[in-house]
């Protein structure tokens, strides 16, 4: 079936190319101390697989974060009392990680290079519309 116009979610929510689509801010785990042997690998459970890495240092396991993006923030350091005063979780405020999923045709790079071409021919619009003279 053709359609004489190509539908967007603009025009009713079905039409809408997007499954989910979210944001969160990168983590940002810090080692307040050294963390070695049989800590450094219960430290290393405390995390999602690849954030926690451990070295060997003069024959001694050392705790390492290797990717802090790929922490899921659960937490779990906090229910170790001996762990959670070596380690400062954080975000960093100014990095948003975002996902999007789609189950149209459409990939979801091509859905986030038009969302943004939207959101700048919006931004473009107010900005015209700020420099125009007021209409009473």
């Amino acid at each position: 079936m053709q359609l004489p116009f190509s539908p967007t979610g603009k025009d009713h929510a079905k039409f809408s190319p997007v499954a989910t689509a979210s944001y969160r801010l990168l983590p940002e785990i810090t080692l307040l101390e050294t963390i070695e042997g049989e800590q450094a690998e219960r430290l290393q459970r405390c995390f999602s697989p690849g954030v926690i890495e451990l070295e060997n240092v003069n024959g001694r396991k050392v705790a390492k974060v290797v990717n802090s993006r790929l922490d899921t923030s659960s937490r779990e350091i906090l229910r170790h009392d001996d762990l959670k005063n070596l380690v400062k979780l954080a975000r960093v405020r100014d990095h948003f990680i975002f996902s999007v999923e789609s189950t149209g045709i459409l990939p979801p790079e091509v859905l986030v290079t038009e969302a943004i071409n939207v959101l700048i021919s919006k931004c473009q619009k107010f900005l015209s519309e700020l420099d125009s003279p007021e209409i009473d």
